[in-house]
C-alpha cells in the first residue's frame, strides 16, 4: 500500500510541529540526543537554551508550513507513477535552506564563552 504524498507531508509536519514545542519552551536540558546540536549550544547553558528555543520556533513554523503543503495539495498531488512525484515530495524541502541560514545566522551571533 502506498501512503499518498500529502499525508506523508502532514505527518512529518505534526511530527516536527509537536517535537519542537519542548525546545521552544526551553524544557530539553542539554543533551546529545534531542535538540539543535551544535558546537555552538554546547558552550554553556544560556546559548543551549536560547539556540534551541529559536530552532524550535523556526521548526514550527516550518511543521506549521508543511502541514498545510500537505493539506490544501490534497488536490494537486500527481499519481505515484508520474515522474513528478519526486519533485512534489522534495519541493517542500527547500524551504529548509532559508531556516537553515536563519538559524546559522542567529547562532553566530551568540557569545563563544
Amino acid at each position: 500500500m502506498i501512503v499518498p504524498i500529502p499525508y506523508v507531508h502532514c505527518g512529518i509536519g505534526l511530527l516536527m510541529t509537536l517535537l519542537s514545542i519542548p525546545l521552544i519552551l526551553k524544557k530539553v536540558p542539554m543533551n546529545r540526543l534531542y535538540g539543535v546540536r551544535v558546537r555552538k549550544a554546547y558552550v554553556s547553558e544560556r546559548n543551549w537554551y536560547e539556540i534551541n528555543a529559536y530552532g524550535g520556533k523556526l521548526l514550527f513554523v516550518f511543521g506549521l508550513f508543511l502541514l498545510a503543503y500537505g493539506w490544501f495539495s490534497l488536490d494537486f498531488v500527481p499519481p505515484p507513477t508520474s515522474p513528478w512525484t519526486p519533485v512534489f515530495l522534495i519541493l517542500p524541502l527547500l524551504v529548509l535552506v532559508p531556516v537553515a541560514a536563519m538559524f546559522n545566522a542567529f547562532a553566530r551571533r551568540l557569545p563563544d564563552r
